[in-house]
Parts: C-alpha cells; sequence; structure tokens
C-alpha cells in the first residue's frame, strides 16, 4: 500500500502504470475535494502530457497495482 498523508496530496506527483498497453502515465493532483467535515473525498488529477483532467477517488492512490508516487 502506498503510504501518504492527505494533508500533502495537492501539487503531488503520481505515476499511473496501463498494464494492457505497457504504458504509464505522469499525472499531478491540481485539487483536492473536501466534505463538509473536512474529510477528502476525492483529487482531480492532470495528466501532464495532455492536461486532461479527472476525477479520482483518493483511496485508488492507495493500490501500489496502479499507482507510484512520483515520475517515473
Amino acid at each position: 500500500m502506498n503510504r501518504f498523508s492527505t494533508e500533502t496530496l495537492l501539487f503531488s506527483k503520481w505515476t499511473k502504470e496501463n498494464p494492457l498497453q505497457l504504458t504509464e502515465r505522469c499525472y499531478l493532483v491540481v485539487a483536492c475535494q473536501r466534505n463538509a467535515q473536512g474529510e477528502l473525498v476525492q483529487v482531480v488529477m492532470q495528466d501532464i502530457n495532455t492536461l486532461e483532467e479527472q476525477e479520482v477517488d483518493w483511496h485508488e492512490l492507495e493500490d501500489p497495482q496502479h499507482w507510484y508516487m512520483g515520475w517515473h
């Protein structure tokens, strides 16, 4: 499991592995969305090559099978 603080996710760098295409994509966390209690709900990831954004449940980042901390 990837270990990180939810307080430091904003502007962190991530790499997503796509085993079907044998490729990796690099992303930057550009926004953190929180609920009324201040708990992190999801993050907005921006692909650094295409600048496309996607919303991701932050728990998905804990999966080391698909996500790596930093750009590889």
